[in-house]
Order: structure tokens, then sequence, then C-alpha cells
């Protein structure tokens, strides 16, 4: 959800709640005025009409539709009685709600009944009317609020989308110095100066990261390739025992051993800092196919079956080598934890690759695809192979995950 809609919600949510308890309250506030309004009017009323009474008869008041009504009466109490009653007016052929006034009093030793009513037609009209406008006052009064909100918040928040913007398209290979849009607003002027100031440390730890690791690779490179060559000629001097030759076997071990570690880590170097940034469209199906051809050989000597499922097709879009590298780091794996005999399986289905070889314990997820977290006996493994594959996925948003299920190792590859 965008900030921009999670403010105006609250604002829209709360100036709702407000109105649904502030427009009852002003109703039945104003109700209430205007019957104390009318009460009194009538009360007043009534103490004109006693004051008459000592000077006059009841016959001479007469009033417009009997509104106001005095006459003898028989009960000697004195009392008042205020109430709504709906009366039926003649004249405009229509029952009309109206408030009464009855009284009971005692004037000159005489009891008489003075009836008061007054129609609430007029005041239920103001009443509503005033009710409706304040309505469309309150409504026109929102939704100003929430357009200016959202024109204002749209345009103040336009630098901090400018700046969204440079980071989405941000390499930490390019030299480019990124522009943002100019502000006055304090916050996100500090915010643009400050991932100004982060990018530039980036590219320069970035720069120093990649020289020490080319420097490093080219220069372990030419010691390990002269011991290797050292050994060699080594291995052919006379007499050499039996013993001397085991200790030189296991140091051409060793020294190839770091060969393969030095490439490997160049490579994910690379790969962490995003240098394959060419691109184009593969099949999928057409690269496991080459791979597979390329593995009969290790495959054969383990006497390992390949159970192809290939019916499917995947296109993606991304660098050759890293799908190879991708595809290839799973499938020697595979050939690599397997025994003679083994049968491993190989499924393109619906966006995703499976590769499944037997296995007899489940390995452990949380370290699998962590560096140099090996969960075999093979000492031919360095433990970065399936970290590699980890991070390709992680380069390109595909995904990655491993199961154990029917005493197999199951890998599946996502391209989605």
């Amino acid at each position: 959800m965008k900030l921009i809609n999670y403010i105006s919600r609250r604002y829209v949510i709360y100036a709702i709640f407000i109105l649904l308890i502030a427009i009852p309250v002003f109703y039945f506030s104003l109700q209430y005025l205007m019957l104390k309004s009318l009460d009194e009017n009538m009360n007043h009323q009534k103490t004109w009409i006693k004051k008459q009474l000592k000077t006059t008869i009841p016959d001479n008041f007469i009033s417009f539709e009997n509104s106001i009504v005095v006459r003898p009466s028989h009960n000697p109490k004195v009392f008042d009685s205020i109430y709504n009653e709906p009366v039926f007016i003649p004249d405009d052929n229509e029952t009309v709600m109206h408030r009464i006034l009855l009284s009971n009093t005692i004037v000159n030793g005489k009891a008489y009944e003075i009836r008061i009513q007054k129609s609430m037609i007029e005041d239920e009209d103001l009443l509503n009317s005033i009710l409706i406008l304040q309505l469309v006052l309150v409504i026109i009064l929102l939704i100003g609020l929430m357009i200016i909100n959202f024109r204002l918040s749209k345009k103040l928040w336009k630098p901090f989308n400018d700046i969204v913007e440079k980071l989405n398209l941000y390499r930490v290979d390019s030299n480019d110095e990124y522009q943002l849009m100019p502000t006055h607003i304090e916050e996100f002027k500090n915010l643009g100066i400050s991932i100004k100031d982060l990018t530039k440390r980036n590219q320069k730890l970035y720069k120093t990261q990649k020289e020490f690791t080319e420097n490093a690779s080219h220069e372990l490179q030419t010691p390990i390739a002269v011991i290797q060559s050292k050994l060699e000629l080594l291995m052919q001097t006379t007499p050499l025992s039996e013993e001397q030759a085991e200790l030189i076997e296991g140091i051409s071990i060793a020294g190839n051993k770091m060969q393969r570690l030095n490439r490997t880590l160049l490579l994910l170097t690379k790969i962490e800092n995003n240098q394959f940034p060419d691109t184009e469209r593969l099949k999928v199906k057409s690269i496991v196919q080459k791979l597979l051809n390329q593995y009969e050989e290790p495959a054969q000597q383990k006497n390992i079956q390949w159970k192809t499922q290939l019916d499917g097709e995947i296109e993606v879009t991304a660098n050759p080598i890293l799908i190879d590298i991708l595809i290839g780091n799973i499938l020697s794996n595979a050939i690599r934890h397997s025994t003679n005999g083994d049968t491993v399986s190989v499924k393109i289905s619906r966006q995703k690759l499976i590769i499944a070889n037997p296995a007899t314990k489940e390995l452990n997820e949380k370290d699998l695809f962590q560096r140099f977290k090996k969960q075999s006996e093979n000492t031919n493994s360095i433990g970065l192979g399936l970290e590699m594959s980890k991070k390709i996925c992680d380069l390109y948003h595909y995904k990655i995950q491993y199961n154990f299920a029917d005493h197999q190792h199951i890998f599946s590859i996502y391209f989605e």
C-alpha cells in the first residue's frame, strides 16, 4: 500500500467515525433545544391565559384551528402535561404531529382545562433542513480535504519517489552521479544527500573490492601454477620412493583444490557484484540436454543412469554462463552424492526444473546454501557450488528449494 493511501485512508476513517457520532448528537441536541423553546413558549401562553381568566370567561378564547382551547374542568387537581400527539388538519387533509400542553388549573376558585397545541412540522422541516445543510457542508469539506490532501501529498512526495526511482536504477559498478530532484522539504533534502554519499562510498568500496579480488586472484594463479608445474617435474625425478610419491600426490590434490577454490571465489564475487550484465533469451531444455551430455562421462564412471522428462519448455532472459553454472552445479552435486548404480532424475514442468538423486538421510536445509557448509564426506567438494547457485537465483529472482522425500534429495528451481 502506498503511503499516501495509507495516510488518506486513516483520515477518511477518522472523519467518518467523527461524523457518525457528531451528526446524531447534533440532530438530537438541536431537536431538544427546539422542543425546549416550544415548551417555554406554550408555558408563557398558559401563564397569560391564567391571568386573563381572572377577568374574562373561557368562551372569549377563540384560536385558529383550536390551537388554544379553554374550558371548565371537573378535576380539582392542578397538573401540567406536555406530550406529542398526531392531529388531523381538515383544511390540509393530513395528520400532523403536534406538541400538546395540557394544564388543569384553578382560577378564582374554579377549575379550568387549558389545552395548547403547536404544530411541529415547521420545526421538523427546519431541523431537517439544517441537518441536510450541515451534512452537505461536511461532505463537501471532507471531499475537499481528501482532494487537497491527495494532491498536496502527491506533490510533496515527488522528491521521495524520485529517490526511489534512482535507487531502482542504481548500479554499484556505474560511475554515474545521480542528480536528485530539488526540494524544499528538509527531510527529503537530507535523505537525498545521505543517499548520494552512500552511493559514492559503495562505488568506492566496490572498486576497491573488485581490484583486490582481481589482483589476489591473478597473483594466486601464478604461484599455484608454479607449484603444480614443479610437482609434475618432481614426480618425474628418480629415484622416487613410494612415500615421496604419496606426499607429492597429496600436495598436487591440495593445489588443484586451491586453484578451483580461487576460481570459484572470484566467480562468486563477480556474481555478487552483478558483473554479468549481458543477457539473452535462453531455452532451459536445450541447456539441460547440453549439460547432460557434458556430465555423461562422470556419470558413467559411477554407472549412474539418467531418468529425464523434458516435456515442458522454459524460456528465461539471463546470462548464458550463469545459467550453465546454476544448472551444472545441481547436476554435478547429484552425481557427486550418488552411489554406484543410482538413477538421477531430471524433469522440466511448468516453469520448474527438478533434479533428484537417491539418498539415505536428509540434509540440513538451514546450512545448505551457505558458504563452506559441506554436508558430505566428499573431500573433492569445496562447499561453494550450492551457494553459487543460490546467488544466481537471487540475482534473477528465481527460487531454489530443497526437499527430502521418498529417500531422495530433490532440488527444484522455479524460473518465475
